[in-house]
């Protein structure tokens, strides 16, 4: 005897239904569309249209491109085989060993004097990181020529005379265009410019111009004294106060006018001449300007 199936023919209509009415909805008009009425057609996307086009990445400085910054330094070790930390003006900083460079840790100690030079390159995807990158990495000999000329240290003590009172104050070593000097945290220094400025007020300064090494002392004389004419009646000091300012003083003026004093000065290290144009604006700073500065620009040593 056959068995009988039950019927399910309503139920199954009804989902032929509902399937039937979903297609529609989706592909054909909209049950609130009135037959017959145009319906609106939408503007092809021009995301859909255009070809798909790839973020050009930011421009990231090659080392050619990047300012080449040279320094000395204290050695301290090798982080990785890709880098190594030096003790600096700034402190322990690390630096990448580049082409070159990467043999050269085995043959430093620690706490070798080292002269470097290296550019500063930001990270893709987060430029307040500075990446630097040595291109010469090499420890320094005292007295073996201009490239390895005295070493010196990253920070010194000196004692100022200040408000009457004898004080010690550390200054840290930075390099200028062709020389080194130490700068004390009240000042700021711009190495292309050779100014030193205070950090209070940027109207006292001292702007350091390297000579060449035929310069002539009367014309640089005739030069200061036309600079100065401007500021009011110039003074020449004499040797013996050159001396008690700073040491190897070849020419000294000063002229001091309404609230200012300018000074030009003619220094030589070893042969080597420097031009050094003071502003001295007669306000508050002035006390400490003069003991701090006088001492930054008798540290300067010749590279």
């Amino acid at each position: 005897m056959r068995s009988v199936r039950p019927q399910r023919s309503l139920p199954a209509a009804a989902a032929v239904a509902v399937l039937m009415l979903a297609l529609t909805a989706c592909g054909g008009q909209s049950p609130a569309e009135a037959p017959g009425e145009p319906t609106a057609t939408a503007a092809p996307s021009q995301t859909e249209n255009a070809a798909p086009v790839s973020p050009s990445p930011a421009p990231v400085p090659t080392e050619e491109a990047a300012q080449v910054i040279r320094g000395t330094g204290t050695y301290i070790g090798q982080i990785d085989n890709h880098s190594v930390e030096i003790e600096t003006e700034e402190g322990p900083t690390a630096f990448e060993l580049g082409a070159g460079t990467e043999d050269v840790p085995e043959g430093l100690e620690m706490d070798d004097h080292v002269l470097i030079e290296y550019v500063e390159k930001a990270v893709e995807g987060d430029p307040s990181v500075v990446q630097r990158i040595l291109s010469r990495l090499e420890k320094a000999e005292a007295g073996g020529g201009a490239d390895s000329a005295e070493v010196l240290p990253p920070t010194k003590a000196f004692k100022l005379t200040l408000e009457g009172m004898e004080e010690e104050k550390t200054a840290n070593l930075a390099e200028g265009e062709g020389y080194s000097l130490y700068v004390f945290d009240i000042f700021t220094f711009d190495r292309t410019a050779g100014r030193l400025a205070m950090k209070v007020d940027p109207g006292y300064y001292a702007d350091i111009t390297r000579l060449p090494s035929d310069f002539n002392l009367d014309e640089l004389e005739a030069e200061g004294r036309k600079a100065l004419s401007a500021t009011g009646e110039i003074t020449k000091l004499s040797q013996e106060e050159r001396e008690r300012r700073m040491s190897g003083i070849r020419l000294y003026l000063t002229a001091m006018g309404s609230g200012v004093t300018s000074q030009y000065i003619v220094k030589e290290i070893d042969g080597q001449g420097y031009i050094i144009r003071m502003n001295i604006p007669q306000r508050e700073a002035s006390e400490g300007f003069g003991p701090h500065v006088y001492a930054s620009l008798d540290s300067i040593v010749s590279r």
